[in-house]
Order: structure tokens, then C-alpha cells, then sequence
């Protein structure tokens, strides 16, 4: 969808599915395709397109959610070890439009529906897949 290092290929997304791993769509908007001024719709569709190459039970939100965190914070984050020298620059920081803070989630479920999700795959890709995949790595 975008190329950005931090990305994975799409043969990369199918190999991880393949040996039983787990992808958390991110909704940072460096990584979408529209950039900072990307929208639900663009986060949709990023959703999308992986869950075509990985599946409904590899898949799930990653939101890199930083809500509530000044600027000292994103300084921290893109210095080495926190304090040393600049890894990144993030630019503008901002949520897709329509999903910009946690209350604003049911947008997602709704957008998915929207766009041909089954209330199955939406409740999978919103969170049971994580649960699954905690309860697997941490035993139930």
C-alpha cells in the first residue's frame, strides 16, 4: 500500500501468517497511504489489503495510540535508547480522521461493516484475535 521501511512486503505478511504469527495493522499515519491526512477510510483500507494476504485469524488493530502525550514524549521516542542521537523524525502526529482518540472505535466497527467485513471477521479483526493470541502465548 506504502512504501516505508517499517513496512513489511507483502510476501513478508504472508510468511508471518504462514508460520502461525500474528500482523497488527498499524493506524500511524506515516505508514497509510494518505499520509497525515489520511481517515478511517484509508485505515480500512489498509486493513484490507493485509487481511487478503494473511487471513481473518492473523490479523488485528495496531494502533500505536500515543493519546495524552506531550511533546517530551515523542522526543523520547525517537532518540536512541531514548536520550542519545535522533533515529526519526515523525513529523506531524495525528490519528486517521474519524478514529483520532479510543471513544471514537465504534467508527471502526462501523467502517468495517461498511466495507463488507461479516460481524464475525469485525469482532476477530477488532480484538478476539488478540485474545486468542495472548491466551496461546500466556496460556489460558
Amino acid at each position: 500500500l506504502k512504501e516505508h521501511p517499517r513496512n513489511r512486503s507483502d510476501e513478508e505478511l504472508k510468511y508471518i501468517a504462514d508460520k502461525g504469527g500474528f500482523v497488527g495493522v498499524t493506524m500511524f499515519t506515516p505508514f497509510l497511504r494518505a499520509g497525515v491526512n489520511a481517515t478511517i477510510d484509508d485505515y480500512v483500507e489498509a486493513i484490507k489489503y493485509i487481511y487478503n494476504i494473511v487471513g481473518e485469524d492473523a490479523i488485528g488493530i495496531g494502533t500505536d495510540f500515543t493519546q495524552g502525550h506531550g511533546h517530551d514524549f515523542f522526543e523520547y521516542l525517537t532518540h536512541d535508547k531514548g536520550y542519545a542521537r535522533r533515529l526519526t523524525r515523525f513529523g506531524e502526529i495525528i490519528n486517521p480522521k474519524g478514529i483520532r482518540t479510543v471513544g471514537e472505535f465504534p467508527n471502526l466497527t462501523e467502517a468495517l461493516l461498511r466495507n463488507g467485513f461479516s460481524e464475525t471477521q469485525v469482532r476477530k479483526i477488532m480484538g478476539e484475535n488478540w485474545v486468542t493470541l495472548l491466551k496461546d502465548v500466556w496460556g489460558s
